[in-house]
């Protein structure tokens, strides 16, 4: 049997879960690949990635319109109108050097031509009137105005992303707009998930008297799916029993960064997961004060970690939300996602046990002008259509006996 890290079967809050967790569920080293940056979002950066060009490359017009030399204009006015003669039209793709401006001269340019050389502005399109080979100005122009300036993105040399930053698809443009085509990033964190029980059946399987269909591992593999930087593996049903768990979670932490099991996380004759952890390693904790979601523990496997999980979705829907998201991006040396939140009056009594911080589903709604919600159950960690037909859920402390009817609450939006 190995040592246990919890000496008993108390439970700790989810502060100090988390920092358990983080603490001593170190998930090992992951693998650097380079991956291409059209598929490469959500991902971790391997290491620090430098401008190698100053972007733009060169003065750049913003607009479609005639590059000039500002000074030209001082003075210009609907009664007084400044002729600038044109001497030409830059492409796109055009070097400055096609043309050297002078004194009252102006060239056509394109939105993200390179600015002939000697001009300072841009004067739009729309702003000025064609007379032949002339244009009428009408009013002053500021100096670079509507112009991007050489490096005004960025200088070469210049860190763009940092190691241990997640790609969102405006750095990896940054990237491309430097010249990379490829980044080295970090695996993605590879987690197995197990369900346990004699009595359950794989959906879309016929269904016998006195037995279940297993939705709570579809549940969990769906939400972890939605974090970038986790690939998740299913690894089925495993029956009550000892010797074929055991077997089961020895071949996922051979495969895997770390498992999840669910189901069998009590402490009755036919919950065997808690029993089997306990043989096979050490425990971090075996029990956490939230409602739901009590029983939700964690081991270490050859110093891997092993999260335990209710087999009812609701509680393993509030482990996952509270505690093995936060701990995963927590990990990786990123901050957890804030998701938005909306401030409405709670329409009836909440109560709750001091020393349990609980999650509370509600359903949101208008009356007289105000938002309002309403827990839509209580209890009842296996009722699924909770989660569906409810908008958010509320926090209530662990230091709270609950709330009261028209208490202002915080409601996390799903």
């Amino acid at each position: 049997m190995g040592r246990s890290l919890c000496v008993s079967l108390e439970m700790i809050g989810l502060d100090e879960a988390i920092e358990k967790a983080v603490s001593y569920a170190k998930i090992g080293r992951l693998t650097v690949v380079e991956k291409s940056i059209y598929d490469a979002c959500g991902l971790i950066v391997a290491e620090d990635y430098y401008a190698s060009i100053d972007n733009p490359p060169c003065d750049k017009s913003y607009v479609d319109g005639f590059a000039i030399i500002a000074e030209d204009t001082y003075g210009a006015s609907p009664f007084n109108p400044v002729m600038l003669k044109i001497i030409g039209w830059m492409k796109p793709n055009d070097d400055s050097s096609k043309f050297i401006l002078s004194r009252g001269e102006a060239v056509w340019v394109s939105t993200g031509s390179a600015l002939p050389r000697n001009s300072n502005a841009v004067v739009m399109y729309e702003d000025v009137s064609l007379y032949n080979d002339y244009i009428a100005v009408t009013k002053p122009i500021n100096i670079w105005s509507n112009v991007a300036k050489r490096g005004e993105d960025y200088r070469c040399g210049e860190v763009l992303v940092k190691k241990g930053s997640m790609l969102k698809p405006w750095d990896l443009a940054l990237l491309a707009s430097s010249g990379y085509g490829y980044v080295k990033v970090y695996e993605k964190i590879r987690i197995g998930i197990l369900c346990t029980g004699s009595e359950l059946v794989e959906p879309g399987r016929n269904l016998d008297k006195g037995m279940y269909y297993n939705s709570t591992c579809v549940l969990i593999k769906n939400y972890l799916d939605q974090i970038p930087f986790v690939e998740t593996m299913y690894y089925g049903i495993a029956p009550d029993d000892e010797k074929i768990l055991m077997d089961k979670i020895t071949a996922i932490i051979g495969e895997n960064h770390m498992a999840i099991v669910s189901g069998g996380a009590g402490y009755s004759e036919v919950d065997v997961t808690k029993r089997v952890l306990e043989n096979m390693g050490k425990w971090v904790f075996k029990n956490i004060a939230i409602r739901p979601g009590k029983p939700t523990g964690l081991a270490l496997v050859n110093g891997k970690p092993v999260y335990s999980l209710s087999g009812f979705p609701v509680a393993a829907w509030v482990a996952l939300e509270a505690l093995i998201s936060p701990y995963l991006y927590i990990v990786m040396g990123l901050k957890p996602p804030v998701k938005p939140s909306v401030k409405a009056i709670m329409k009836r009594k909440v109560p709750n046990t001091v020393g349990y911080r609980s999650f509370v589903r509600v359903k949101l709604f208008e009356e007289n002008g105000k938002l309002l919600c309403e827990p839509y159950l209580i209890k009842g960690s296996g009722i699924l259509s909770s989660l569906v037909k409810s908008d958010g859920y509320v926090i209530v402390s662990e230091n709270s006996e609950g709330v009261d009817e028209g208490e202002e609450v915080n409601v996390i939006l799903k």
